[in-house]
């Protein structure tokens, strides 16, 4: 596909001669009519020329009736002289919608099997979810930018709990259905954990040789963790429920541990990441 921040191609139009056919495009940074300038600073206008230029690629391939091409390519040129003649964005979008369409009736009886071809109405949802993609970038952070800046801010907080060194870099690792995932360090979590609303207290607690922390939130009873040390690896090996703690003894307890504590985390991650 075109890069569409350096070069956009408006579409190529083979026109007919005799013998021969001609490519026409051009790059943005020297369009120069009132119509190509709309194309190449519009986002919307600028993808529907990318999958007219590949759907017209399409009806031009070796499938495609010599009859339906010769048809196909005065349409085309018909097509590019209105296109030039709008004044507006909502013409030119509306052009490149019926052309699309008439190519797509065009194809339809002649190409078989797998036809990469896109229809006006899935360009247009696709440019929606590319623009909605994009506007969430915009305006969110990504996690690890967050995790980054809460584990700086929370910094003496954390190491005010108690725990080593040695705990705070050891990476936790959770049950995944079966298999254990990397997620974050003890630090980076702990950081996150503190970043709860209504957040009345974080304290480091110590259970049959175990370690852990438990969680008091406003108006909720006392919720946490303990957790077993391997080398510089943590698991989750209970919970923390009001004044008791409930050890995981089958796979399904870890995963429900697992779950449970990204519920915290991740809470915090999606409500933080707005800018």
């Amino acid at each position: 596909m075109v890069n569409i921040i350096n070069k956009k191609s408006l579409f190529i139009l083979l026109m007919m001669s005799c013998s021969a056919s001609y490519a026409a495009s051009f790059d943005c940074n020297k369009a120069t009519s009132n119509v190509e300038k709309m194309i190449c600073s519009d986002h919307k206008l600028g993808l529907l020329d990318d999958y007219l230029a590949k759907n017209y690629r399409i009806s031009m391939g070796p499938d495609m009736p010599e009859e339906s091409k010769l048809k196909i390519k005065k349409s085309q040129m018909e097509w590019l002289n209105k296109r030039n003649a709008c004044t507006d964005t909502q013409c030119i979008e509306g052009l490149y919608s019926r052309q699309m369409d008439y190519l797509w009736n065009e194809c339809f009886d002649h190409l078989h099997g797998k036809m990469e071809y896109t229809k006006y109405s899935e360009a247009i949802d696709k440019i929606k979810r590319d623009v909605d993609s994009q506007e969430y970038n915009k305006t969110h952070k990504k996690p690890e930018e967050l995790i980054e800046e809460l584990s700086a801010k929370n910094a003496s907080k954390v190491h005010q709990l108690g725990f080593n060194n040695r705990q705070l870099k050891s990476t936790l690792f959770l049950d995944g259905f079966g298999s254990y995932f990397k997620y974050h360090t003890l630090n980076e979590s702990l950081s996150l954990i503190l970043e709860l609303p209504d957040l009345i207290s974080l304290e480091k607690i110590d259970y049959k040789g175990y370690a852990g922390f438990r969680i008091k939130t406003s108006g909720r009873p006392y919720s946490g963790f303990i957790f077993r040390e391997e080398n510089d690896e943590i698991y989750l090996t209970g919970i923390v429920s009001g004044d008791k703690i409930i050890e995981a003894t089958t796979e399904n307890d870890m995963r429900e541990l697992a779950r449970i504590f990204l519920s915290y985390t991740n809470y915090v991650l999606n409500n933080n990441a707005r800018d």
